[in-house]
Order: C-alpha cells, then sequence, then structure tokens
C-alpha cells in the first residue's frame, strides 16, 4: 500500500507534511522495536512512554515514513532532509486507529461484529454469543479478556482491547481465516485511547456501570463518557441493521437507553427489575451450583433456558447474548440452543467440587460490584457456610477496597484476606487498605494467597462453599512488575487432594 492511499482515505487525521515520495508501506507499527524497512511508525502516546521518544530508534531501524503529533512537528521536521516521510496528526492515537484499518483492508467491513461494554458481565457474554453463532453454523472469533481466539488458533490477551493496529491485524486474520462472527470486548480503556474508533460494528452490548478503573479515568462521569463512546462508534458504522442491546435496570444503562432517539440504530433493552424488550420471568428461576434455569420472554414469546452457568448475574449476560442474536436476525429457538450448549465460562463461577462435599469457587469478580453479586448468588443456594477469600490489585482503584471489604463480611461466614496482584504497591499496605475499621475477629488476613488457599480449604467442611475470588481465569500473579505463575484453580485443587490423603 502507498503513504497516498492511507492519507487520502484518512478523512483528513492524517496529513503529509513532508512526503520524499509516495512510498510503499509494508507495515503500521507503534512498537519501534518491531519497525523494518517499509514500516510506517506511529509515534503513540502512552502510558509510561511517549512513542515521540522512539522516532530516532524507529529510523535506525530502517523507518522511512511516521507519523507524529502535530504539536511536535518542529522537534522532528529535521528528519525531511534525511528523506523520511513526515505525517502528522491532530491525535496519534486516531490516526493509528485509521490508518491500520485502511493498511489491512477495513476488514471489520467484512465481518459480523459486535461490541461489548460493561463493568462487569463482557466475557461471559463472549462466550454466550460464540456459543449461539457457533451452533448455528458461523464461524467466530473473539477478543477478550481472557483470549484472542478464532478457528483453533488461540492467543493470550494481552490487553481487553488490543490496540487499534492489533485489532485490525487480528480481524484481518480472521476474515482470511473463513470467521464470519466476531464479538469484541471494548473497555474503557480502549475507548477513551481510540482503539475500536475504526471498526465497523453490526451490535453493541451495555452491561453495567460500577465502580472500577477510577485510576484511569479519574472521575465516574469521566468512566461512563468513555463506555457511551461505543455508541457513537455503532452510529458511524456503515452496516445496516444496526442494533444496540442495553441493561435498563441499571442506572446508566437507563440513561443510555433514553437517548435512543439520537442514535440512528435500533436500541432494545433487557431487565429483571423493569419492563423492557428482553426479561426473564422472576418465579422461573432456579439457580443452583450446577446451573441456572429460567423463562425468558421476549416479544410476546417464551423460551426456556437452561444454562450450565452458575449464579443470578448470568441471567443478565444469557439476555443480553439472546438479545444481540435476535435483533442480528437469528431466530429465538436457535440462540437458546446455542446458549444452552455453553459448558462453561473459565474463572467465573467455575466450580470445583470436592468428594468431602464441599464446593470452591474460583471467579474473577474483582470489583465491588462483581463481587456483590458473585456473594449474593451464593448466598441464596443451598449451604453450610460461605468461607470468601480475596484481595485487591494493586495500582489500582484504591477506593473500592474497603467496600469489597464490608461486602465479603456482610455474606460470608469466615472472611480471609489475602493479595491479588500487588504490583508495585506493597501487598501489606494493599491489606491495610482493605481492611481499615476492622474489629478484632472480622477476618483472617493471610498475604500469601497459596497459605490463604490452603486455610480456606483445610475450614471448608460439608454443605459449605468456599470462594476464590478477584482472579479467576488468571493463572499468574504479578509482584512488583514480574510475572509468576500462580492459579487459584490448581491451588484449590492441590488442598483438596492433601485433605484426602
Amino acid at each position: 500500500m502507498k503513504i497516498s492511499d492511507i492519507i487520502n482515505n484518512s478523512k483528513s487525521i492524517i496529513k503529509s507534511v513532508f512526503a520524499a515520495k509516495d512510498l510503499d508501506v509494508t507495515s503500521i507499527e507503534y512498537d519501534s522495536r518491531k519497525v523494518v524497512a517499509g514500516s510506517l511508525f506511529v509515534a503513540v502516546e502512552g502510558f509510561e512512554s511517549d512513542g515521540h521518544s522512539f522516532i530516532e530508534s524507529a529510523v535506525k531501524n530502517g523507518c522511512k515514513s511516521i507519523i507524529i503529533s502535530e504539536s511536535r512537528l518542529n522537534d522532528f521536521s529535521h528528519l525531511s532532509d534525511s528523506g523520511i516521510s513526515i505525517l502528522v496528526s491532530e491525535n496519534t492515537r486516531c490516526a493509528l486507529s485509521a490508518a491500520s484499518s485502511i493498511f489491512y483492508g477495513n476488514p471489520s467491513k467484512k465481518l459480523h461484529v459486535t461490541g461489548i461494554t460493561g463493568t462487569n458481565g463482557k466475557t461471559s457474554i463472549t462466550y454466550l454469543l460464540e456459543s449461539i453463532y457457533s451452533a448455528c453454523g458461523f464461524s467466530c472469533g473473539v477478543i477478550g479478556t481472557i483470549n484472542y481466539r478464532w478457528k483453533d488458533k488461540v492467543s493470550a490477551a494481552v490487553h481487553t482491547t488490543p490496540e487499534s493496529k492489533d485489532i485490525h491485524e487480528l480481524l484481518s486474520l480472521m476474515l482470511h481465516d473463513g470467521v464470519t462472527h466476531v464479538i469484541i470486548e471494548i473497555s474503557s480503556h480502549g475507548l477513551e485511547l481510540n482503539r475500536a474508533d475504526d471498526i465497523e460494528l453490526d451490535s453493541a452490548i451495555f452491561t453495567n456501570l460500577t465502580r472500577d478503573h477510577l485510576d484511569f479515568h479519574k472521575t465516574f462521569d469521566a468512566y461512563f463518557n468513555a463506555k457511551k463512546r461505543l455508541f457513537d462508534i455503532l452510529d458511524r458504522s456503515s452496516k445496516l441493521n444496526k442494533n444496540a442491546v442495553i441493561n435498563i435496570d441499571d442506572e446508566y444503562g437507563k440513561k443510555i437507553y433514553n437517548e435512543k432517539d439520537k442514535y440512528s440504530f435500533s436500541m432494545k433493552s433487557y431487565a429483571l427489575k423493569n419492563r423492557a424488550d428482553i426479561t426473564a420471568v422472576e418465579n422461573s428461576v432456579e439457580d443452583t451450583i450446577s446451573g441456572l434455569k429460567y423463562i425468558l420472554n421476549c416479544e410476546d414469546k417464551s423460551y426456556d433456558i437452561s444454562l450450565k452457568l452458575a449464579g443470578k448475574f448470568q441471567i443478565y449476560n444469557s439476555l443480553a447474548a439472546f438479545g444481540s442474536a435476535y435483533y442480528s436476525g437469528l431466530d429465538g429457538e436457535s440462540a437458546v440452543q446455542g446458549m444452552n450448549r455453553l459448558q462453561a465460562v473459565p474463572g467465573r463461577l467455575q466450580v470445583v467440587e470436592s468428594p468431602l462435599g464441599f464446593y470452591s469457587v474460583i471467579d474473577y469478580a474483582h470489583t465491588s460490584d462483581a463481587l456483590l453479586k458473585l456473594l449474593q448468588s451464593l448466598k441464596a443456594m443451598p449451604h453450610e457456610s460461605i468461607i470468601t477469600v480475596f484481595g485487591c490489585g494493586g495500582d489500582r482503584d484504591k477506593t473500592k477496597r474497603p467496600i469489597m471489604f464490608k461486602t465479603a463480611l456482610e455474606y460470608s461466614n469466615i472472611v480471609i484476606v489475602t493479595s491479588d496482584n500487588p504490583r508495585t504497591e506493597d501487598p501489606l499496605l494493599i491489606i491495610k487498605d482493605i481492611t481499615s475499621g476492622m474489629k478484632d475477629g472480622d477476618c483472617i488476613v493471610e498475604p500469601d494467597r497459596e497459605k490463604a488457599i490452603a486455610i480456606a480449604v483445610n475450614k471448608a467442611s460439608k454443605g459449605d462453599i468456599v470462594v476464590i475470588a478477584g482472579k479467576g481465569h488468571e493463572d499468574y500473579q504479578i509482584i512488583g512488575k514480574t510475572k509468576y505463575h500462580f492459579d487459584d484453580r490448581e491451588m484449590v485443587s492441590k488442598y483438596i487432594n492433601e485433605r484426602r490423603v
């Protein structure tokens, strides 16, 4: 592809200042270490570093064309004397997104793409939708928190929502491999940082908005406004028959839904407590540790749902998945059959059964709302005692720490406070934040997560539920800036097996 193709198709996001000649572009890169001859390097301002600091390195690696911030032109105009083509943009993140979409041939335009945003529930919905579309004979790809996967290919997720260049590269690979439907978790970080700007969406889902990521967004309004950007992206998509489904039991979902007339697409609602397009019959709900049953109502039709997923919060996730598939053209029965086929969602109320008669539940709940919903669901199930192990991540929103502790105390018989991913914070100081205002005997404090899990498993008796919250599918623990192998499921199984000896 020629540089001129990228400039001319960028809708004025990218402009040429010094162009030695109309060079061929063989790759788009934002990491100078990946630059080769023919690469177009985009100087993106990151969390910890500024891409402009690596322009010289990119040039040394053979780069002949760069996109820089318009405000930095004076700092780098001298490179044109060396034959470097300099392009500028008011926002290099927007430029990276536009250039990547153009370079990879706008793959999202040729795929059916569903984008999911919200604090909780995104991952479960990707699995439910993947199961629906796969059961209907479509080939699915997923970009989400746990991994990026399609066909027989799986790669670890670096971010819930990858950088824009990586998204369009993944979509291009999926399209080449025959994928027809793609489901993407689109985080508030991804939206705020323009990673999803040039995705041509068919459907969007809003799950809820609860306390999280205030270390990044600073205010709740900023967090909400980032989430709302998804619907502007859907609005400008060129796709036909676009739709969105919104949880109107959520205060912020209702705010979005109340503005539905400003959008060009069909916006539908789902709820348990309020009247909505898609609902569940409340007295039909059967929630046990082995699965969930209820009756779903949509457009005067009823469907029997029998999920192998446990937890009442999964009702909301299944309503969202059903609605997105249904309003994208699938018949209701096919959507239901697809959901009912799903065996599990990794790290989402994942059950490990002990031969001693108790259950352990591994769950990703790492926000105050997610922990509340998890423990409320478990509290409503038959049990003797609930033993909860949890911690809070370091270098993340500190305001949720005492709230999560209060929730754990309220819904558990025994609480064990431990480390999550402390990152660069002192684990003991994180625990001090969590347990502020603690009375003697409120909980057990054990900073070593493995020892904390061992204590919980060894205290469990027949009929008890041991909850290991916060990390779910993760198979690592981040201490400092180093990742160490650590899997809650492995630890639980290890100490269950030791009790059998």
